[in-house]
């Protein structure tokens, strides 16, 4: 049984959050629309080769996964995966981010291969290492919530990039991403040592986890964590609409192309000031409940967006950007606190530790959804006739990017509430697992 660390090994934990997230904002916001917009690749192309990469690198996602639980390393298996992939990531982001004069289609999907491999071979044993910190109900939140301030701070600074870029710089697009792989390059290396240096990375299973086809048969039984997983797949194929097509929407819907970097930054500000009161509220009425707050504050704002933002319409987009920022903060972290608890009721009946293989079904989960908000979104802009390079859209064109953007979000987020509604797993469940023989060192 552990306890939580301390705030300074917390933090010394979650500073790797920042270029993390400093890489992921960029990705899954700015790579589309760079090389629709910089190197006149089609459309529907860039979206089909960017759904397809990041569903060939699902297979990877149970491979680290499992390797992470069972590698044995002086130095820790977490932390042995993490020091492996940092510099095939560095080396993807590089080939991504600064690409040649004329890159290819073929060149995006490799290179977008390599370096979501990579990735998760650095975020998916640091985050199944994170719900290890704690056995505490409410330590974990404290956990995943101080990893998400970094997460946040990441996110502000590769939202502001291109707004750095511009008044710095004199630069483009391109400019801001190349300041994303110096960001990258330096922090990340940095954070890992400090991993390496002063967080433990300990085993709480007293035997080896032995992955079959009856280990995913009995962690589908686990119906908290099919339920919770059911419902946060919804809701980032949900986020990932909207977050695909943020530059689009700001330049082609309110016509204000270079205001994306400041909505990012008031996004993701509201998203980090609003980490305590879902916090704060998650201990008075449990985590799954204050989720759903968020998700019905997120669905009330983004349902007003198709009918009263337009071209010029900023103060309005500010707020509805303010307020589904304040939601989005509670899915960055109470998720993943939850997913924690879950993987207790496994334990229990096991008597092992196979948190690398949940995080990794829960990474699959993530990528396939963001997958879907690239796969979906782009081919349907294609067919309404929707042209990137374009001034102005039709009438059809502009009113199906609105609807892609926030119509099919707050559906999709009202499925996912229906299945989070009443979650069989909270303080006084966790704390009867816990007195399980399962959990005795």
């Amino acid at each position: 049984m552990t306890t939580t660390p301390s705030t300074w090994r917390l933090l010394a934990y979650g500073v790797t959050g920042f270029p993390l997230a400093a890489l992921y904002l960029p990705v899954y916001i700015y790579l589309p629309t760079f090389y629709v917009q910089n190197y006149g690749l089609e459309i529907a192309a860039v979206g089909a080769a960017l759904l397809f990469a990041r569903l060939a690198d699902a297979v990877s996602d149970p491979v680290i996964g499992i390797l992470s639980d069972v590698t044995k390393s002086p130095i820790g298996r977490r932390k042995t995966w993490m020091v492996f992939g940092a510099p095939f990531t560095l080396l993807a982001l590089y080939k991504l981010f600064v690409p040649p004069a004329d890159p290819t289609v073929t060149y995006l999907f490799l290179w977008s291969i390599v370096l979501t491999v990579s990735w998760t071979s650095v975020i998916l044993p640091y985050n199944a290492w994170g719900a290890e910190l704690s056995d505490d109900y409410a330590g974990r939140t404290r956990v995943t919530a101080i990893r998400e301030v970094f997460v946040i701070f990441g996110t502000l600074v590769a939202a502001s990039a291109p707004a750095i870029a511009t008044t710095a710089t004199g630069g483009d697009l391109g400019t801001a991403l190349w300041l994303v792989v110096i960001l990258v390059g330096v922090t990340l290396p940095l954070s890992i040592i400090a991993n390496l240096w002063w967080v433990p990375d300990t085993s709480k299973s007293n035997r080896i986890p032995r992955p079959n086809v009856e280990t995913l048969r009995v962690i589908w039984q686990n119906v908290p964590f099919r339920r919770l997983l059911t419902g946060y797949f919804i809701n980032s194929v949900a986020n990932g609409l909207p977050a695909t097509l943020f530059i689009l929407f700001v330049t082609h819907r309110l016509g204000m192309e270079n205001m994306a970097g400041p909505l990012l930054l008031l996004y993701f500000a509201a998203g980090l000031i609003a980490i305590p009161f879902w916090t704060f509220l998650a201990r008075r009425i449990g985590k799954h409940n204050a989720w759903i707050g968020a998700i019905a504050l997120s669905c009330f704002a983004f349902g007003w967006t198709p009918f009263v933002v337009g071209q010029g319409d900023l103060w309005p987009f500010m707020i509805i950007t303010l307020v589904s920022g304040f939601g989005v903060g509670a899915d960055l972290f109470l998720p993943s606190s939850i997913q924690a608890d879950v993987i207790d009721v496994d334990r229990a009946a096991s008597g092992e530790s196979r948190t690398g293989l949940f995080f990794s079904i829960w990474g699959l989960a993530t990528k396939v959804a963001l997958a879907l908000g690239v796969g979906i979104a782009f081919p349907i802009l294609g067919a309404a006739g929707f042209d990137a390079s374009a001034e102005q859209q039709s009438e059809l064109a502009g009113m199906t990017l609105a609807l892609l953007y926030a119509g099919l979000p707050v559906i999709l987020k009202l499925g996912a509430v229906y299945w989070i509604w009443n979650f069989p797993l909270g303080e006084d469940e966790l704390a009867q697992l816990r007195q399980s023989q399962a959990f005795s060192d």
